[in-house]
C-alpha cells in the first residue's frame, strides 16, 4: 500500500489502518523520540505529520528501518521534526 492510496480510504477504514500501523511504529525506541512526544501519546509521523506540542531535537531517526517505511515505499525521515511524507513530497 502506498502512502497516497489511504487519501481513498473512508474514516473508518483510516481509523482501522491508523490503529494497526501505530503497533508497527518504531517512533517509541527512536532516540529522538521524548517525554513531552511520550506524554502526549504521538505516533505515525510519517502520515500524521510532524509533532506540534513538542520540541524535538534530531538525535538518531528510525525511521528508514522502520515496518511502517517498508509498507508504504517512504523514502524521508524525522518526519516528527519536518512532517509527514506527503508534505515532503
Amino acid at each position: 500500500m502506498e502512502i497516497k492510496r489511504l487519501e481513498g480510504l473512508g474514516e473508518k477504514e483510516l481509523e482501522r489502518w491508523e490503529g494497526r500501523t501505530k503497533a508497527l511504529c518504531r517512533c517509541p525506541d527512536c532516540a529522538t523520540y521524548n517525554e513531552c512526544i511520550a506524554q502526549s501519546k504521538d505516533l505515525l509521523f510519517c502520515y500524521l505529520g510532524k509533532s506540534r506540542n513538542c520540541e524535538i531535537v534530531a538525535r538518531t531517526c528510525d525511521c528508514p528501518v522502520c515496518a511502517v517505511t517498508e509498507e508504504l515505499g517512504l523514502k524521508y525521515s524525522f518526519y516528527c521534526r519536518l512532517g509527514s511524507e506527503k508534505l515532503m513530497h
